[in-house]
């Protein structure tokens, strides 16, 4: 309450101004009038009120004045202008000077007669620009260009016309009686951007770069624009900075990892929030069966403008209980004033598996040489087989097939087809802007009869209905088919297939009909059917009202909104469902998200002071039901649908809501420009947790020093800009689990041979949010006319309460055990980010060459701090313990091979001082972690005339891989004879085959029991993950358009993972993963080629 009542005193305060007999100094050159203005604020009472569109229209101030009344300086500065001033108090309004029309002037005869100038204003590629201030340097007239860049206006000799736009430089032109009646065609150069004027995407609006005290990374929709993947969240990775963005298969429009400095929690979400257009977004998969789909695929990478990376508390607390983990806010693209502009794009290409040699299967000539070895070299059973003939026959007896040599991977992969079609159009006038869309995407996986497609239609209308009130309208329906298979082991996974069936086995009889491989891939092919479709909807409306001068309000409310339909046929030829003829499923999905936002902004000049100040209030609300039926027997093959089926199987449904109610208030106070203090503080509501902790409140201080205002370094003469800040704060993390707080009984219990009730989930009435402490230092510069620029961060996050389902000793009433939703501990990411960017060659006009340089690097180290009671807990491979990383693996430590005798050593404990020849006798210890020691990426851009050429270099240093199937690739001949006993090609490399030979795999024993058991993980199956990659690679050319009816013509080559190089030699999988590091047998990475046009008309 007090917070609130100090806040409107502060709007309410006015300032009484001395009269316009103040002084001013100024010392301004070719600086916008904005800048005057902020001056002025500085040095006296009075504050300016203008528009965005008169200072678009305004002409660059060049003055310089010493202790002069401020009523001759404003007549100075509006002397040129198209404006014109007006005093109100202590309040400088601006109004547009009056232009007379043509057909009212008084035509002038005789020598002080008038000449009608006509022109046209284009930029430096000749293309025309709507809007451009035309004027003369001694007042009025001013005009503006029209759509196709052209402008009438009168004068005479001896006039200097002046000619504006912006994001421009502006041009001056003497008019002499020679000049005067030629034709007129003036070009603009683009203006080199002021770092610290630029403005960003921030939480609940804009800022510029100066005065944002958070750490933010920006993403241009130019980054994003034709590359050849459906979701940006791939496009991420390596262009920001603290930003790991993996993608664990090559599922087109797969859900990959993102994470911002560092895991984020225990067992609840580590993802960062998703805001499109202000909206919070849900992202992930929210499908049943497919495993693979990902919301965030529905959104066209080529209708983004821009994304905003909020990492740090000064950024990301104003979000409060959904911050915790970075905040990635979308911005879509929308129309501007002027001509419509349509804009249309066309790609087409191919994929293939990016890592195709590393992994390729063994032919039945090859197994059968590692198979006699396995042998002859087995001394117990097969003692008196001593022969390379004596193995083969065996081997044949044993059902090797040497005639049949199946090429798997020529079965299972393909070389995958890509399209993707793009059409837009923007436009409008002063009062209504629109930009609409419409896309088709379609990319086939690397595996046979696998892909996905997406269709998207997005609009935004900004409606200008007064002065005062502006309407803001936004719709985004897509539709995302998917045609994916489960990974890991099942039986259906075609990589499961590709990495272990033996090539002496066929999918096909002579006959064609289907041989009786358990799992055959031809049939999960051809007669089961994988079809999921997502239908979704993203729109919202919004209004602002400027109330009074700095003061508005503004409402948006928004629907986010998915439905899903999975359906799954599994054929009375598949093995899981023969005995039942037939089965199918039909899962649906209808998740739907509310979103009400309320804000009120201030802004006021205090004198030397400025307060800017933002009150919000918001509500979410988030639905979900899902129903699934299945239904077993079909008697004809070609019917799918359950009605068909003769047996229901399954039926159920579910249904949960949860709701978020929050509140509030963000200020930013700075001196002279130059000191800036911003304080957040927001107070949540959730539903996800015990009645006795449902609020919490979070905040923030951030505070900034441009030194670039500084005398002493802005004497220095080579330095732009230069600002130091640090932050600190809290933010917190929701459970993922809608009624992980409650007590949950289950049906499913029995007593006495009767149905009974037993208790599953335990309630915690106590139950809080994960809560995030960041501390964040850093400083950004600019130098040498912005040539080099850059950024370095120092960042610690605190996690602490952390959220994890704990086991409950099994003392209910039912015996049964059940667990309960805690806060078990916390855990801390540290590390360091440093981003460049340089103009190495800075071209001397439009056809110079030009050479551009981003560069980004990042480190991460993570550490368990506290487990309540606990010092460690074992979760599958990994150990989490106090002082260890949340990553670190815990394996039987493999020691190599015996030089003399071929066997698998490995190390009996982590003190690596004693080996066994026994698995059994090996014990566990630490490995090594999956993070990574540090990531980032390299980007250079040529540009020389027409032509531009840029690649991208993303590497990743320092992580360990574990192989989760390697035991059963790696069976060292212990399999023998099975349609599931291949060996990998590594093993076939690197295998030991005579005393004194070093290698990596021991000798093949067949049907050994010394190596190659499934039972036998360790680290011979964990590798080094460090790799880089050549990520992306385009060439473009500008075909010359003049004259013609377009305004732009592009066409383009583009590569993706065109070339991966890895510092494992071992390593037989693409070594891009999820961010746990576990290879989990997924559709392998792609690489991919493109050729694309793109038409502007």
């Amino acid at each position: 309450m007090k917070l609130a009542v100090l806040f409107w005193l502060t709007a309410l305060m006015q300032v009484s101004a001395n009269g316009l007999s103040q002084n001013v100094s100024l010392n301004l050159k070719s600086a916008p009038l904005k800048a005057a203005f902020r001056e002025i604020e500085r040095q006296t009472n009075f504050t300016f009120t203008y528009t965005d569109d008169q200072l678009e229209r305004a002409l660059p101030v060049n003055l310089q004045v010493a202790n002069t009344p401020l009523k001759s300086v404003l007549d100075v500065i509006f002397r040129n202008q198209p404006l014109n001033y007006v005093i109100k108090n202590s309040t400088i309004v601006l109004a547009d000077k009056p232009v007379i029309p043509l057909k009212d002037r008084l035509l002038i005869t005789g020598s002080d007669a008038f000449n009608k100038i006509t022109g046209t204003v284009t930029g430096p590629d000749d293309k025309p620009l709507a809007g451009a201030t035309v004027a003369l340097k001694k007042g009025s007239p001013s005009t503006t260009t029209d759509a196709e860049g052209k402008f009438t206006i009168n004068a005479e000799p001896g006039d200097v016309l002046v000619i504006s736009f912006v994001g421009y430089e502006t041009r001056e032109i003497a008019l002499t009686a020679a000049n005067i009646n030629a034709a007129h065609h003036y070009r603009l150069n683009e203006k080199v951007s002021d770092l610290k004027e630029v403005e960003i995407v921030v939480a609940y609006g804009k800022q510029s770069r100066a005065s944002y005290t958070g750490s933010a990374s920006v993403v241009s929709g130019k980054d994003l624009e034709g590359k050849p993947r459906a979701s940006f969240q791939e496009s991420l990775q390596g262009n920001v900075a603290g930003l790991q963005s993996t993608t664990g298969t090559g599922q087109p429009g797969a859900s990959g990892n993102v994470r911002i400095r560092g895991i984020g929690s225990y067992s609840a979400s580590s993802s960062p929030l998703y805001v499109v257009d202000g909206v919070p977004f849900v992202d992930g998969p929210t499908t049943v069966l497919a495993f693979s789909s990902n919301t965030l695929a529905g959104i066209n990478p080529n209708d983004i403008e821009s994304i905003t990376v909020l990492k740090d508390a000064s950024a990301t607390s104003i979000y409060g209980s959904r911050g915790a983990n970075g905040v990635i806010l979308i911005t879509t693209k929308s129309g501007a004033a002027g001509k419509t502009k349509v804009q249309l794009g066309v790609q087409t290409g191919f994929s293939q598996i990016a890592m195709s040699d590393r992994n390729k299967p063994l032919n039945t000539r090859e197994m059968t040489e590692l198979l006699i070895e396995g042998v002859l070299n087995n001394n117990t059973t097969l003692a008196g087989i001593t022969t390379n003939q004596a193995a083969y026959q065996y081997l044949v007896d044993q059902g090797l097939k040497p005639n049949i040599n199946t090429d798997w991977a020529d079965v299972i992969l393909r070389r995958g087809k890509f399209s993707q079609y793009d059409i837009s159009a923007s436009g409008g006038n002063d009062k209504t802007t629109f930009f609409t869309s419409a896309g088709y995407y379609k990319q086939d996986a690397t595996v046979r009869d696998q892909g996905f497609e997406r269709a998207n239609v997005r609009l935004r209308l900004k409606h200008k209905a007064s002065n005062r009130l502006s309407i803001n309208v936004g719709m985004a329906p897509n539709f995302q088919k998917l045609s994916t298979i489960g990974n890991a082991g099942l039986g259906a996974n075609p990589i499961r297939s590709l990495n272990r069936l033996v090539p002496w086995v066929a999918p096909y009889n002579t006959d064609g009909s289907y041989t009786a491989i358990t799992y055959n891939p031809e049939i999960v092919r051809k007669e089961n059917r994988y079809d999921t479709r997502i239908y979704a909807f993203l729109g919202d409306i919004g209004a602002e009202f400027k109330i009074l001068p700095g003061l508005s309000a503004e409402s948006k409310m928004a629907i986010d909104m998915s439905f899903t339909d999975d359906y799954r046929f599994w054929s009375p030829l598949w093995v899981d469902a023969a005995s039942v003829k037939g089965r199918a499923a039909e899962y649906t999905s209808l998740l739907i998200s509310w979103n009400i936002t309320n804000l009120l902004r201030y802004s006021k000049q205090l004198g030397d002071f400025s307060l800017n100040a933002t009150l919000g209030q918001e509500a979410q609300k988030f639905t979900s039901k899902y129903i699934s039926t299945q239904a077993d027997g079909f008697a004809q093959s070609d019917l799918y649908t359950l009605a068909s089926a003769a047996t229901p199987f399954v039926a159920w449904s579910s249904q949960a809501a949860s709701s978020l109610v929050s509140y509030f208030l963000n200020t930013s106070i700075n001196y002279q420009r130059k000191y800036y203090l911003n304080l957040t503080g927001r107070i949540d509501g959730s539903s996800r947790f015990g009645r006795n902790v449902r609020y919490a409140k979070f905040g923030s201080i951030g505070l900034a020093w441009n030194l670039d205002q500084e005398d002493i370094i802005r004497d220095l003469g080579f330095i732009d800009m230069l600002k130091l800040r640090a932050s600190y704060g809290t933010s917190g993390n929701q459970a993922s689990d809608l009624y992980g707080v409650l007590g949950v009984y289950t049906t499913s219990g029995s007593y006495n041979n009767s149905p009974a009730y037993s208790i599953s989930q335990i309630e915690n009435a106590n139950l809080t949010w994960e809560k995030n402490n960041p501390f964040d230092i850093g400083f950004e510069f600019g130098i040498l006319d912005n040539r080099l620029t850059g950024s370095f961060d120092y960042y610690r996050r605190v996690t602490s309460d952390l959220l994890m389902d704990a086991p409950i000793s099994a003392t209910n009433a039912a015996g049964t055990a059940a667990t309960q939703n805690r806060n078990v501990g916390s855990f801390e990411n540290s590390g360091i980010e440093v981003s460049l960017s340089s103009e190495n060659i800075r071209a001397a006009n439009k056809n110079g060459l030009s050479w551009k340089t981003s560069f980004n690097i990042s480190t991460n180290k993570n550490k368990m701090l506290t487990l309540s009671g606990s010092n460690q807990i074992i979760s599958g491979v990994f150990n989490r313990e106090i002082g260890g990383d949340y990553y670190e693996y815990y394996l039987p430590g493999w020691a190599g091979v015996d030089v003399q005798t071929g066997e698998g050593l490995w190390w009996v404990d982590g003190t690596k001082k004693a080996t066994t020849t026994k698995f059994t006798e090996a014990k566990a210890f630490n490995q090594g972690s999956a993070t990574p020691h540090f990531f980032g990426g390299l980007t250079n851009t040529f540009e020389y005339r027409n032509f531009s050429l840029s690649f991208m270099f993303y590497f990743n240093y320092g992580n360990k891989l574990y192989d989760s199937w390697g035991a059963f690739t790696s069976n060292d001949a212990s399999s023998g004879i099975t349609d599931y006993g291949v060996i990998a090609r590594v093993d076939y490399d690197n295998r030991w085959q005579k005393p004194g030979d070093k290698a990596s795999s021991p000798k093949m024993v067949y049907r050994g029991t010394q190596t190659g058991l499934s039972g036998q993980n360790s680290s011979r199956f964990m590798y080094d993950g460090s790799y880089i990659r050549l990520r992306d690679v385009s060439i473009t050319y500008d075909v010359p358009v003049k004259n013609t009816v377009f305004q732009k013509l592009q066409v383009y080559l583009r590569g993706n993972n065109l070339l991966t190089m890895v510092k494992d030699d071992r390593l037989r999988h693409d070594p891009e993963t999820y961010i746990g590091g576990i290879l989990n047998q997924n559709l392998p990475i792609a690489r991919q080629f493109l050729a694309g046009l793109n038409l502007t008309f």
